[in-house]
């Protein structure tokens, strides 16, 4: 057994197990050491979740404690508070929204997405629409603060847009001129400037709208179809008759030249030219005539080749033929 005598004794006189000296300047170089490491450690990771790069064609919209905050990153590297704030990218490239018939076209390629409207004249037409457009840089907070994606503003927006200024513009035109080339450019038109008001208030710019097919009822197509048959061949007709006249008057024309040319070459021919010519062919000739007639001159033979057959009753042809 141990005896009090081997319990030890402080110095001051009290007796108990000894406390060990604490070296204060290795507890702070100890944590010291754990705080840098934890930063070495931290600040990649910081650095990374506050690094945002923005790509070409996009836009980012900056957020605090999930509410926009009005700021916009363009394209470039940029870097937010990784705490407090996001960010939420937004194409600004250009889009295009399709109402087609065509099953595999448009939004809805599983379905007839035309757009029916009812013309000035009370007939049903469906027409078939591509709207391109594209999200407004400088208005990207607005547009994000009504709309959050672009599917959403295709369904909210666009998409309804479309029908009522479609139908309300289509309305005012008769069915003879809403499927010409000229009625449907008039139709673009007004139908571009009307959604372009839409588009602007809400952040985005339209590019252009394009008409892309009107399609009549089956009926009045073919009624249509039938006129337009007719008038093109009412056109080859009256070409045709333009022709024959114009070929009429040509000929009239040549004939009434040609007679005037007659009558200038009779009133130019008279009895003593022709006598002249008729001796000057005597050169082509073998035949020798003997001058007879008044002032010595042969009397006028119709046939120069000398067939006595062929002269004129009352003329005389006398002639001696000579070997060459």
């Amino acid at each position: 057994m141990s005896s009090d005598s081997d319990i030890p004794i402080d110095p001051d006189g009290s007796s108990g197990p000894s406390i060990p000296d604490i070296d204060l300047r290795s507890i702070f170089g100890n944590t010291l050491l754990i705080v840098l490491v934890i930063l070495l450690i931290a600040a990649p990771v910081v650095g990374f979740l506050s690094w945002t790069p923005t790509d070409e064609g996009n836009v980012q919209v900056v957020k605090k404690w999930g509410a926009a905050t009005g700021t916009v990153f363009e394209p470039g590297a940029h870097f937010i508070n990784p705490v407090s704030q996001d960010t939420v990218s937004l194409s600004t490239r250009p889009q295009s929204y399709t109402m087609s018939s065509q099953q595999g076209e448009g939004s809805k390629s599983d379905t007839d997405d035309s757009i029916t409207v009812l013309t000035e004249d009370g007939l049903r037409v469906d027409i078939d629409i591509t709207v391109r457009y594209r999200v407004d840089a400088g208005q990207a907070v607005k547009f994000y603060k009504n709309y959050r994606t672009l599917g959403s503003a295709e369904q909210r927006l666009i998409r309804p847009s479309i029908r009522s200024v479609l139908r309300t513009e289509a309305g005012a035109l008769p069915v003879t001129e809403i499927y010409t080339g000229k009625g449907q450019t008039k139709l673009k038109q007004t139908a571009q400037s009307a959604l372009k008001k839409d588009f602007s208030r809400d952040g985005l710019i339209l590019e252009a709208v394009q008409i892309r097919k009107v399609n009549l009822p089956k009926q009045y197509e073919q009624a249509v179809e039938q006129k337009e048959i007719t008038k093109q061949r009412r056109q080859q007709k009256e070409n045709e008759l333009e022709v024959e006249k114009l070929e009429a008057d040509r000929k009239k024309i040549e004939a009434n030249g040609e007679a005037e040319a007659n009558q200038i070459l009779s009133q130019s021919l008279d009895q003593k030219v022709l006598t002249q010519q008729y001796i000057d062919k005597l050169d082509d000739t073998d035949t020798v005539y003997i001058p007879v007639g008044d002032g010595g001159y042969p009397q006028f033979v119709r046939n120069i080749g000398g067939s006595n057959d062929d002269s004129p009753s009352g003329t005389t042809n006398n002639s001696t033929n000579a070997s060459a």
